[in-house]
C-alpha cells in the first residue's frame, strides 16, 4: 500500500523515466515502478506531557523499520508555561539511543525557578541517517533538565518520517 508521499515519488520516478513533461506528471496515475521507494511517516494526534522530574526522558513516538539504509527526520513543538528550563528531543534507535539531539530553553522566564530567557513555545527538529542490519525500532524522546516546576509538553502533530535510501553514504566529521 502506497502512502501519499510514496505515490508522488513513484509517479515522479515513472514520469521522469518516460521523459514526461511536468504537465504529464500532474495528471499521471500512480503506477508500479521498478524502483523500490519506501517511506514511513507517523504523527501524534494529541499532546504528550513530559515528566515533571528533570532529566527523565519521555518517549513521544516509535516507529518500527525493516533493515536498510534510512534517512530519519522528526519535528516537535514544545510548549512550557511553567518556569523556563533547558529542554530537548532526541532521535534514536535500538542500538543508539541518541543519533541526533536538539536542545533549547523553553518556558516562562519570569516564573520562580526559571533558568533563563526563553519563549513559551519552540520547534525542535532532528535528522539522522542509519544503516540497519535488522528490523529496528526508532524512538523520539524528549526531556527537560531540572525539577523546577516546569510543565513542558509536546503539542499534537509531532511527526517522524523515515525514507529508505538505496545509495546512502554516511560520514561523520571529527
Amino acid at each position: 500500500m502506497f502512502t501519499r508521499m510514496s505515490r508522488i515519488l513513484a509517479v515522479t520516478a515513472v514520469a521522469a523515466a518516460a521523459g514526461a513533461s511536468w504537465a504529464g506528471i500532474a495528471n499521471a496515475a500512480p503506477k508500479a515502478s521498478s524502483a523500490s521507494v519506501t517511506d514511513y511517516w507517523e504523527q501524534t494526534t494529541s499532546t504528550v506531557s513530559l515528566s515533571s522530574t528533570g532529566g527523565t526522558e519521555t518517549p513521544i513516538m516509535t516507529l518500527s523499520l525493516p533493515k536498510g539504509n534510512w534517512v530519519l527526520h522528526a519535528d516537535q513543538t514544545m510548549v512550557n508555561f511553567g518556569p523556563s528550563d533547558y529542554a530537548g528531543c532526541s532521535i534514536g534507535d535500538t542500538a543508539n539511543d541518541n543519533l541526533n539531539t536538539h536542545r533549547t530553553m523553553v518556558g516562562n522566564p519570569a516564573a520562580s525557578g526559571a533558568q533563563g530567557p526563553a519563549a513559551l513555545v519552540t520547534v525542535l527538529s532532528e535528522t539522522a541517517a542509519v544503516s540497519l542490519t535488522a528490523k529496528t525500532t526508532v524512538t523520539i524522546t524528549c526531556e527537560h533538565d531540572t525539577s523546577n516546576g516546569a510543565t513542558p509538553y509536546i503539542d499534537a502533530n509531532a511527526d517522524l518520517w523515515a525514507h529508505r535510501s538505496s545509495n546512502l553514504v554516511i560520514t561523520q566529521l571529527p
